[in-house]
């Protein structure tokens, strides 16, 4: 027995409906993941907008961050292979710049490095290791 013209419009109205949800629904999942990578590109820019002026992309002073005896460890260590790794003597800011710490932190970690030399004084001060 063959269908009817209308049972065939339905069959087809179906099938479309189903076709169409399915679509929709990879249509969500593809915006959900452009959505998160866009808030994760965006809070990296901000965080380098944060490190570089101090502030927010509001204006807004960034709150200090203290940092854990273990990060203050740490810090020690990078500080030193900062140092280490430069091929001439190396200024505090560019010190500060590659820890992407605090300045107060970085001088701090500076002075406990074990076998640090220094030339110059004040904001001309070079820092070495032998």
């Amino acid at each position: 027995m063959s269908a009817s013209a209308l049972e065939k419009i339905k069959a087809i109205e179906e099938e479309a409906a189903k076709k169409i949800e399915a679509l929709k629904q990879e249509a969500k999942t593809e915006i959900a993941k452009k959505l998160s990578e866009a808030k994760s590109a965006v809070a990296e820019l901000e965080r380098q907008y944060e490190a570089l002026t101090g502030k927010t992309v509001k204006g807004e002073a960034v709150p200090r961050r203290r940092l854990s005896k273990d990060q203050k460890e740490a810090l020690v260590i990078t500080v030193g292979e900062i140092i280490k790794a430069s091929k001439d003597e190396i200024s505090m800011s560019d010190i500060v710049k590659h820890a992407g710490e605090p300045v107060s932190a970085v001088r701090e970690a500076v002075h406990q490095v074990p076998g640090l030399k220094k030339t110059g004084n004040k904001a001309s001060t070079l820092y070495f290791v032998k």
